[in-house]
């Protein structure tokens, strides 16, 4: 059985003024310690958005949706990795294994929430603190916050033109080249096992590779993405036969972590008040020779 379960049913008319924790335990083949904290992780929908209130009195008729994940690793933020602070800009250096936004079955546990609890955030500051970029779970690196709407569509809105951002990632077996442009095109939608694909009515994508050092049948490659797909750096390496190791949705070798980590990010002025250059080492368990 899948650790990833999701169950979704309609409130009878005869469950009004129900507790919306008491009709999940009489419903759902969950606990009821187990259903107060997927309320308060942020896995239960009540027509479509997010409930974190077990004493909900129902009123019958709404659409209900409970989303859990079982035998997951949360690895919790910690004051040291926040780099960099100009409300409303927040700079962290997130770890493998962290959400940098919310989750299906979360909005408990990820950067920003622990970020904003951090902070002592008012809830208005909490709620729109988002990613400027998103990092995937298993990557790990630089990754820039921001707290105000207006600046978070300003800088997003420039990023093409006034980032540069540089990751590491290891891969194998390793490439013949030494440089390669890598300009494949994208799908728009994933598979039914969350991977997208090169697909040639896809969107254009362009990422730049180097190889920086070689040991065995691995390579340690410096990675530029021009442009901003989700998955694109995974992607474009599977796809020329070097995945990234521990990268197993696209094919790479099993491994302790997702080598794969975004250490450099230059913003220029217009994006951010002051041009800033940062560089972030991989944490300790970034081991491949």
């Amino acid at each position: 059985m899948s650790d990833f379960q999701e169950l979704n049913l309609k409130v009878p008319k005869l469950a009004e003024a129900n507790r919306l924790d008491q009709f999940l335990a009489e419903q759902v083949p969950l606990s009821r310690q187990r259903i107060l904290r997927a309320i308060n992780e942020g896995g239960v929908y009540l027509n479509r958005r997010r409930c974190h209130k077990a004493g909900q009195l129902l009123q019958g008729g709404e659409d209900l949706r409970i989303v859990t994940l079982e035998n997951e690793k949360l690895h919790p933020f910690t004051p040291d990795q926040l780099v960099w602070q100009e409300a409303p800009f927040y700079l962290i250096h997130k770890r493998c294994g962290q959400y940098s936004q919310e989750a299906l079955h979360r909005s408990q546990g990820t950067i920003p929430c622990e970020l904003a609890i951090h902070l002592k955030m008012t809830p208005h500051q909490a709620h729109d603190l988002r990613p400027v970029h998103r990092l995937d779970r298993e990557t790990s690196g630089l990754m820039l916050l921001c707290s105000d709407a207006a600046a978070l569509n300003k800088i997003q809105s420039l990023w093409q033109t006034h980032v540069k951002k540089e990751y590491l990632a290891v891969v194998s077996p390793a490439p013949e080249w030494d440089e390669m442009r890598i300009r494949f095109p994208i799908s728009k939608r994933r598979d039914k096992l969350g991977r997208y694909h090169v697909d040639a009515s896809g969107r254009a994508c362009d990422s730049e590779a180097k190889v920086l050092e070689r040991s065995g049948d691995r390579a340690l490659i410096k990675l530029i993405p021009h442009t901003g797909r989700t998955h694109q750096l995974r992607i474009h390496l599977s796809h020329i036969g070097c995945p990234i190791l521990g990268d197993s949705r696209y094919g790479g070798r099993k491994h302790g972590r997702l080598m794969l980590h975004a250490h450099l990010l230059y913003v220029r002025v217009q994006a951010l008040k002051n041009e800033h250059h940062w560089q972030a080492e991989p944490e300790e368990d970034w081991k491949w020779q």
